[in-house]
């Protein structure tokens, strides 16, 4: 395998073109080979191979700085860049991470796990670079789908003059579902202005057979017959040269294009727009580049689906129930949903804050908004969560998926920060349910609040505890024991029970189901007939634990202060490996709760 010969990243440097276009088909080999082993990103790493590898055979990877948006594009760099054997175990404890990530390797530039941010980063990589008289080249891969977030475009109102800044613009039509909005819409014009196409064909033409110190001024010239013929694009009202739509597949055109555009770029920022495929060179993920956006191995019903199943049957009663999700339709489990109830689902696309203020105005007209978005994605809109909807008291719905522990995500996507953000908001309902079945009765009870409330899960399988209960803010006793009291928050049963078998003790166990508004009046009760009280959630300190404490301190509570062990998520940014594996390196495990049981 040529892919075999690749010690360091420079060696490329050496290949034919025909060798480079082997290695191509060989790196897609290989990532497919990887991600049907460990799961991860599989459609989004198949449609970059061709502009990576352009882009190390014609760069600088020792000198220039080389960054993604969104970082599930990378893993054919990875490849390249000395971590084929991290890469056996990609996403598993000890091997790659599924994510650019600077601390695992030095041609990690950026860390790039949510969508958006790399332009304002390779902006200020780029003015602090002129800053110290250095020389060097910016390098973004920008995937069409960040195009969706304002942050873009807050990034490119700045960018105008920066020479040596180059966006390579990935453009499959999809993010992780299709792509939307008026931007997805524009750049398919784009696509299909045939007068535009033929000119980029003359132009990629031209360019690719003039030697270099004149491929400006030509270049300048075809841009200003295409701007007076169908007007100049949005990028070049940035302050971009704009070259493309080009095939982002056709290996030898883009190493005469980037090789041409390494010497436009001194003099402004260029942005080349490639068309790919997602999925590319594997049928499967061709034919179904949604749900081959990335292979899960793990088996069972999720949260999510239980989620989706339980809304479609509450908003057919209910016409004023509305979803929004950011560009993660299949994710929250809203497939059906969109199905059944097109008009009332909304995919804002990669622009959380915009979801969330945009529910707080159905609110405002008396619908019934949910929105449906990850934990990790969720803190981008904490601004517009305290503003527009908590100081307004107006009932949107958040649904938090994927909270807890992450597994082979890793730390991008930790979903552990939730409750500590969400908890400091007095009229903020906070739930979490320990099964489908309290899933589907926090789902009925949210349909007719007055306040803001958010239901949190985990990215795992299912409970199924009974359903035969009563549902209401009081605690759920699972178990009547003696000296010890363990209160739960969410779905951390398997956790408590292994701790019990362990120790071989018998505590009261409590489903505390509400974290705010938090069952005081029972948990007194409770805490006066027990010696230890243990407090266990899937989340850092200063959630469902600095409730507690806050209302114990004010009621000079001292007394049962000192029974409490708060068994929190350490402050430590969590490294990729599964959530079991997580969870049993963490201050939660079943053998710290059994060590406390004991002692």
């Amino acid at each position: 395998m040529i892919l075999d010969s690749i010690l360091k990243p420079s060696d490329i440097k050496s290949f034919s073109i025909d060798q480079l276009e082997t290695l191509c088909s060989e790196l897609r080999s290989e990532i497919i080979r990887l991600v049907t082993q460990n799961g991860g990103h599989l459609g989004s790493n198949l449609g970059a191979i061709e502009l990576i590898v352009a882009i190390y055979y014609v760069f600088d990877i020792e000198t220039d700085k080389f960054l993604f948006d969104v970082g599930h594009q990378a893993y054919a760099h990875k490849l390249l860049s000395g971590r084929r054997k991290l890469m056996e175990n990609l996403r598993r404890s000890g091997g790659a991470s599924g994510f650019p990530d600077p601390f695992e390797s030095k041609y990690d530039y950026f860390i790039s796990g949510h969508a958006s941010n790399t332009l304002s980063a390779a902006l200020g990589i780029a003015k602090a670079r002129d800053l110290k008289h250095e020389d060097f080249k910016v390098i973004s891969i920008l995937g069409d789908g960040s195009l969706s977030g304002g942050m873009v475009y807050e990034a490119m109102n700045n960018i105008a003059k920066t020479p040596n800044f180059i966006v390579i613009l990935n453009d499959n039509q999809m993010s992780i579902s299709k792509s939307v909005g008026a931007m997805r819409s524009y750049l398919s014009k784009l696509l299909a202005t045939r007068s535009g196409l033929s000119f980029r064909k003359i132009f990629s033409n031209l360019l690719s057979s003039f030697p270099s110190k004149f491929s400006g001024k030509l270049e300048n010239f075809i841009k200003n017959i295409i701007s007076a013929i169908r007007g100049g694009t949005i990028f070049e009202e940035f302050g971009f040269q704009y070259i493309g739509p080009i095939d982002g597949h056709n290996l030898r055109n883009l190493i005469k294009i980037f090789r041409n555009v390494r010497d436009i770029a001194n003099y402004k920022p260029v942005l080349i727009h490639t068309v790919t495929q997602k999925g590319k060179g594997y049928i499967p993920a061709e034919n179904d580049n949604t749900n081959l956006h990335g292979v899960d191995n793990s088996l069972g019903e999720k949260y999510s689906n239980v989620f989706g199943k339980k809304i479609v049957e509450l908003a057919a009663k209910d016409e004023k129930i509305v979803c929004i999700t950011a560009a993660m339709k299949n994710g929250t489990g809203l497939n059906e949903f969109a199905k059944k109830f097109p008009d009332r689902f909304f995919d804002v696309g990669i622009a959380e804050e915009h979801a969330v203020t945009f529910a707080a105005g159905l609110a405002k007209e008396g619908l019934k908004p949910y929105v449906c978005i990850y934990s990790t994605f969720l803190q981008r809109a904490f601004d517009q969560i305290f503003h527009d909807v908590v100081l307004q008291n107006l009932p949107v719905r958040f649904i938090i998926d994927k909270a807890g522990f992450p597994g082979s995500d890793g730390k991008t996507h930790a979903g552990i920060y939730d409750v500590s953000m969400l908890q400091n908001f007095s009229n903020f309902i906070i739930m979490a349910p320990s099964s489908k079945y309290e899933l589907e009765n926090m789902l009925e009870f949210s349909v007719n609040q007055k306040r803001p409330l958010a239901i949190r899960f985990p990215k795992s399988e299912v409970s199924n505890f009974s359903s035969d209960y009563k549902f209401d803010s009081k605690f759920r006793i699972i178990n009547e024991g003696i000296k010890n009291l363990i209160i739960s928050f969410g779905d951390v049963f398997n956790i408590i029970t292994e701790a019990v078998n362990i120790s071989k003790t018998n505590p009261t166990i409590i489903d505390a189901g509400f974290i705010q508004p938090f069952d005081f009046e029972s948990f007194y009760y409770y805490a006066s007939k027990h010696n230890k009280i243990i407090i266990i959630e899937e989340g850092i300190w200063g959630g469902c634990s600095n409730i507690i404490l806050e209302k114990l301190l004010s009621d000079n509570k001292i007394d049962v202060v000192s029974k409490i062990r708060f068994l929190n998520i350490e402050k430590n940014f969590v490294n990729h490996m599964s959530r079991s594996e997580q969870i049993n390196n963490s201050s939660i495990s079943a053998i710290n709760l059994a060590k406390i049981l004991l002692n």
